[in-house]
């Protein structure tokens, strides 16, 4: 029977997903001799050469190693719907959820949603993780998160979607004493003919444009800036507009400028909150215990 530990297969994983032991002796905060003895052994136990070692650039994998990485990668998914769903499974229950969230949502929801679970949850821990939608995607095809909150923008077929009651209707943002902030709702006409401040993160900055280019209109982009608080800043600049989706409760920017949310006329395509996790990973029990307090609280409030 064929020795080996989940260990190294963690650890393998780690190497091929960062495509370097350098970056895995980092990644795991273990040396990178105890790495690369790890992957020596399964590499003598399965009798394949599962990586080639490129001299300063990094690995990459042979065709067993890609077949390997497949079939550990899949192990190693197992293994943590097991423990988890055993940690669940006992009196006390307990566990751990890898969250991951797009940027922009993250500080407006994820730590109030959180804060209400752990409530009644106290001893399930949650890892959390933010960033850009690609970020998000590589997080739930790697095993490393096991749910993303994101926009169902741009989303491929491998994903499983659950949408959440969260406002969703983009609005206008607005410097308080622009001339545009003293109406209750504006045209995306109207904007057009302004300075646009563009959120420019993937699928956000697409869907904004869009938004216009579908009225045949074209926006002024003066700046542009992946930092909802930048945007934030410059429109309470009275640097241009900016259109968003996610509301903060404050209307009041970092530097103390005051804004104002103005809805938008038009009829337009729609932007929905999702919980998204991969079709072929079936939410362990903890996950699914998130899932659903999110699914019964509103977000508006």
């Amino acid at each position: 029977m064929k020795n080996f530990t989940l260990k190294q297969l963690h650890y393998f994983s780690t190497v091929v997903e960062t495509e370097s032991i350098v970056e895995a002796s980092r990644k795991l905060f273990i040396a990178q001799p105890s790495i690369s003895i790890a992957i020596k052994n399964l590499e003598h136990t399965f009798g394949q050469q599962l990586l080639i070692r490129h001299h300063a650039q990094g690995v990459s994998l042979t065709p067993d190693g890609r077949r390997f990485y497949e079939k550990a990668r899949e192990l190693l998914r197992l293994s943590h719907e097991f423990e988890q769903n055993t940690l669940a499974d006992n009196d006390k229950i307990s566990g751990k959820i890898s969250i991951g969230s797009f940027g922009s949502l993250a500080p407006l929801y994820i730590p109030k949603l959180i804060a209400g679970f752990k409530v009644t949850y106290p001893d399930i821990e949650i890892q959390l993780c933010d960033g850009e939608q690609h970020e998000m995607m590589i997080g739930l095809h790697r095993g490393e998160l096991d749910l993303a909150f994101l926009y169902d923008l741009e989303l491929d077929n491998s994903i499983s979607k659950n949408a959440l009651n969260a406002p969703h209707k983009p609005y206008a943002l607005l410097a308080k004493d622009h001339p545009l902030a003293q109406k209750k709702s504006v045209t995306l006409a109207e904007l057009s003919q302004e300075p646009m401040v563009l959120l420019d993160v993937i699928p956000s900055r697409n869907y904004f444009l869009s938004l216009f280019t579908e009225k045949n209109l074209s926006p002024k982009i003066a700046y542009t800036s992946p930092s909802v608080e930048i945007v934030r800043c410059m429109v309470g600049q009275n640097q241009g507009f900016s259109i968003l989706v996610s509301r903060p409760a404050t209307k009041m920017t970092y530097d103390g400028q005051q804004l104002a949310y103005i809805d938008i006329e038009d009829e337009m395509e729609s932007s929905t909150l999702i919980m998204a996790y991969l079709k072929v990973n079936k939410p362990t029990k903890p996950a699914s215990l998130f899932m659903d307090y999110c699914r019964e609280h509103d977000l508006d409030n």
